[in-house]
């Protein structure tokens, strides 16, 4: 396992969290500051984010100078769509709305090799350091080295989660719980806390009764955090770029000008 993952993949073993967040501006500079500041990975997200290829490759690069994981997430689970995402050497690619199990054996499919029953097509590229590592070797271990992580984030997916949980060859489960939450269209707002945060413990029990890991959302305080961990859950995000940049310069505004 490469170092990033080892370092995460231990803290959580050791029952402490491990926090990133959501980034969608396209300035790479983005994910090295939030390496810089201890974060333990960077949500790259190209499924909402503002970002081409170029600067994917380019998060990636920072995120991982500055110490932090790199997880991708990608539009859908085609493999012509994510085959170059997995070859710039991301350290996991996360799935959005992986709502069947079937859907989740594409997602493994399209991370792997023909060897090990996949569609993934050769060229690994930075995933080799351009060439340095051996590629057989690279290929033989690939289905490790990248974390495939299949998000649940519809009340389909929740209904088809023990099938989902027992897919083989991806390592977390995460709940989203707006998009989730946004599914639950015959349910009252007030009561839709509740049923998330049931989710959340039936995912995480699934998740480690398979051997996995469980994350999910949470905000950015030690006591929101810490409450997710009582429900099971590992890894959590605790905030998107452009939302902290415009929640600190509104109350700065509103303290100068109140």
């Amino acid at each position: 396992m490469n170092p990033r993952l080892a370092r995460i993949t231990e803290k959580m073993k050791n029952g402490q969290p491990v926090v990133g967040i959501f980034v969608l501006l396209a300035d790479s500079s983005v994910s090295e500051i939030v390496g810089y500041t201890g974060c333990d990975f960077v949500w790259i997200d190209s499924e909402h984010g503002m970002m081409d290829r170029r600067e994917i490759y380019h998060h990636v690069l920072a995120a991982q100078s500055a110490g932090a994981c790199a997880f991708v997430r990608v539009p859908g689970v085609e493999y012509y769509q994510i085959k170059n995402t997995l070859d710039m050497g991301p350290d996991g690619v996360i799935f959005p709305f992986v709502n069947t199990p079937e859907i989740a054996r594409q997602a493994v499919e399209a991370c792997t090799y023909p060897a090990d029953g996949g569609k993934r097509g050769i060229g690994p590229l930075r995933a080799i350091k351009y060439g340095v590592d051996y590629e057989p070797d690279y290929l033989k271990a690939a289905k490790d080295e990248v974390w495939k992580i299949f998000q649940i984030e519809s009340m389909e997916a929740v209904a088809n989660l023990e099938e989902i949980a027992k897919v083989p060859g991806y390592q977390s489960l995460f709940v989203g719980p707006a998009d989730l939450g946004m599914s639950m269209v015959d349910v009252k707002p007030e009561d839709k806390g509740a049923i998330i945060a049931d989710v959340q413990r039936r995912v995480a029990k699934l998740a480690a009764e398979n051997g996995k890991f469980c994350g999910s959302c949470a905000g950015p305080t030690k006591e929101s955090c810490h409450e997710l961990m009582g429900r099971g859950v590992q890894w959590m995000t605790i905030g998107q770029d452009v939302r902290l940049i415009s929640g600190a310069l509104t109350e700065a505004i509103r303290n100068i000008y109140g």
